[in-house]
């Protein structure tokens, strides 16, 4: 067996991999063969005997735009397609389903009282009070476009595939030479002194004519252009909208409140104050003082040197205090001061100034909260029903507008709009899915065509037709006169500093010291503490974009680049390696990190031999479809 086989040699593979991989890529999946033909156009792949639909693809590879666009702004999907988002796509969910596959075929079978667990212990679906809150774990799903079966069956499904991971990857560990190599590369430190020529400011500068102003609109028209606009016909199956028409009962509103109850309660709380002494001396000295009846803020102040509201740790719930302070503090009553109490902090001593009693809220008080909760869900139900039926009327031959009403929806003429969802006037259009992808299919099907009907984050569905297209425009001088005039003003600035700057660099490498030559231009020399190469510092610091130049200099270069607001000119002073200490929690992160990177790279490697295993097929023509919008539904 597969599996066997690689428990006994993993020993021999680790130092394979350590011996070739001294920089580690970190790579994602690897990609696979993008080869066979699938009958089903609404699956992507084939593994084995199980198929990976067009939705699952569609769901993991959105879940990817989004993380990449929280990282580096817009991306289309087409750029993500050329990046290879979509290959390491669809051989993520291989890998996924080949280590299903195999922990099925070990017999790594997970009970529904572990799922269970591993739910309640999910700090994600707790409450206030830390209790696992079915409602919680309900709306949490929701709002994620998931069913609790669609769930469970992940979870499940990740939980073998972690225990066959964890079996293979047992054992993988960065090498010590790996994780100093990488650490005094990492942390090496450079310093220089600078000189920073800053552009001048484009008010009062030589005025252009509009010869020079046109000529600069040519030669860099992409700056100015009008942007695309497009017509749609959109038909959207709006969750809000949905839920306002829903009216759930008062027994489903009753039986909710009972459900969530426990964590609708409102907790008791109390006012405190708090004497913080250091020792147990100086906390018996502060109760003797409060027991011979002298004012708590006074002794406060006699003992911690603090009053006022320093002493006041206002409104508090048990929850948030240390268990025993928390025991303590609600056994008083009002006015109540207590006993001395040790903890890591020091001791402490309270007096409480208000009790705030807890309760459970009135149906009448959380009957909004309850009925909008349901509404939603409902909504969400209800929606995927009409998606349902929209789909059938379109297998049908019916038209959008056609499918639309037969599901109780109608279809919405936007008018020209571009790609921020701003109309021709500037106004942004309100009432359009609010997921990116409706932008990404908005612009990216062809006129006339159709989209598939999509699902958006939020539990929605829509899909539109693009029926008018205006394309990207260079906008006249008319038009952009003042951006383009302040343009040209600026680039003659950076023209200027840009020259001042190759002049400072050529006589400091002539051997004139820079702060000469600054001098001489009534410029300053600058010279900001050593940095590492991943780090600029903070202001007045050296500027990110020479820090490459410097790393790859030598003591005594002298290096050039343009900044946010000018140039800047360096000569590199000195080279501090970075010093090994196995105290340091830099390393023990690094270290970690490389070990993660070197496991990664071993499950990546055993998912390939399983290849061998199972047979593997992925339909590029699906693919191919997807992003061209050729129309092949939502996948079921």
């Amino acid at each position: 067996m597969l599996l066997e086989s690689m428990k006994k040699g993993i020993g021999k593979y680790v130092m394979i991999v350590l011996a070739s991989l001294l920089i580690l890529s970190f790579a994602v999946w690897g990609i696979g063969d993008m080869a066979g033909v699938i009958s089903n156009p609404n699956e992507v792949a084939t593994v084995g005997d199980t198929k990976v639909t067009q939705r699952e693809f569609q769901e993991q590879f959105r879940r990817e735009m989004e993380r990449i666009r929280g990282r580096v702004s817009n991306i289309d999907a087409e750029q993500a397609r050329n990046l290879g988002v979509a290959d390491a796509t669809v051989n993520g969910l291989i890998a996924r389903r080949l280590l299903a596959l195999q922990a099925a075929e070990l017999g790594l079978l997970v009970s529904d009282e572990q799922i269970r667990r591993q739910i309640r212990r999910n700090p994600t679906f707790r409450n206030a009070l830390g209790e696992f809150d079915p409602s919680i774990f309900r709306t949490t799903l929701a709002n994620n476009g998931l069913s609790e079966g669609a769930y469970v069956v992940s979870l499940r499904q990740d939980t073998q595939q972690d225990y066959v991971g964890g079996v293979i990857t047992a054992g993988a560990k960065a090498p010590k030479i790996l994780a100093d190599t990488v650490y005094k590369y990492r942390y090496e430190k450079r310093s220089a002194e600078i000189v920073n020529i800053k552009r001048g400011q484009a008010s009062g500068r030589k005025q252009p004519n509009d010869t020079v102003l046109q000529a600069f609109l040519d030669k860099n028209s992409t700056l100015f252009m009008a942007p695309e606009y497009r017509k749609l016909s959109l038909l959207f199956l709006d969750p809000v909208a949905t839920a306002k028409e829903l009216s759930p009962s008062a027994e489903r509103i009753q039986e909710e409140y009972q459900d969530r109850l426990s964590s609708l309660s409102i907790p008791e709380r109390r006012g405190l104050e708090q004497i913080l002494a250091k020792d147990e001396e100086a906390a018996k000295r502060a109760h003797a003082l409060l027991g011979d009846g002298k004012k708590f803020g006074d002794v406060a102040k006699e003992i911690s040197g603090k009053s006022g509201d320093d002493i006041k740790l206002g409104l508090v719930v048990e929850r948030e205090l240390l268990p025993d302070l928390a025991k303590v503090a609600f056994a008083l009553q009002k006015g109540d001061f207590s006993d001395p109490i040790k903890s890591p902090l020091g001791w402490h001593i309270f007096r409480v100034t208000e009790i705030q009693e807890g309760r459970e809220p009135t149906l009448d008080e959380v009957r909004k909260i309850i009925s909008d909760d349901i509404s939603r869900d409902l909504a969400l139900d209800e929606l995927v029903k009409r998606a349902d039926q929209v789909e059938d009327a379109l297998a049908g031959g019916a038209s959008i507008e056609d499918a639309a009403r037969g599901a109780g929806g109608r279809v919405r003429t936007v008018q020209f709009l571009d790609a921020e969802k701003k109309l021709q006037t500037g106004e942004t259009l309100q009432g359009l899915p609010a997921d990116p992808s409706f932008v990404e299919i908005a612009f990216t099907t062809e006129k006339g065509q159709t989209s598939d009907l999509m699902e958006t984050s939020s539990g929605g569905f829509f899909m539109l037709r693009v029926d008018e297209i205006k394309e990207a425009v260079k906008r006249p001088l008319s038009e952009v006169r003042a951006q383009v005039k302040t343009a040209w003003q600026i680039s003659q600035l950076n023209d200027v500093a840009e020259k001042m700057a190759k002049e400072i660099q050529d006589r400091a490498k002539g051997g004139t010291p820079l702060a000469e030559i600054a001098a001489s231009k009534n410029l300053t020399v600058e010279t900001p503490a050593a940095v590492s190469r991943f780090y600029a510092g903070g202001r007045n610091a050296i500027p990110p974009t020479i820090l490459a130049g410097l790393f790859k200099a030598k003591v005594g270069d002298v290096v050039m680049a343009p900044t946010q607001d000018g140039y800047a000119v360096a000569r590199l002073k000195d080279i501090e390696n970075a010093k090994i200490d196995y105290n340091d929690g830099d390393l023990k992160e690094l270290r970690e990190a490389l070990t993660a990177g070197i496991a990664n790279d071993i499950l990546q490697e055993y998912t390939h031999a399983l290849r061998q295993e199972y047979s593997v097929s992925i339909d590029q023509a699906a693919l191919d479809a997807y992003f061209s919008n050729q129309g092949y539904g939502r996948g079921r």
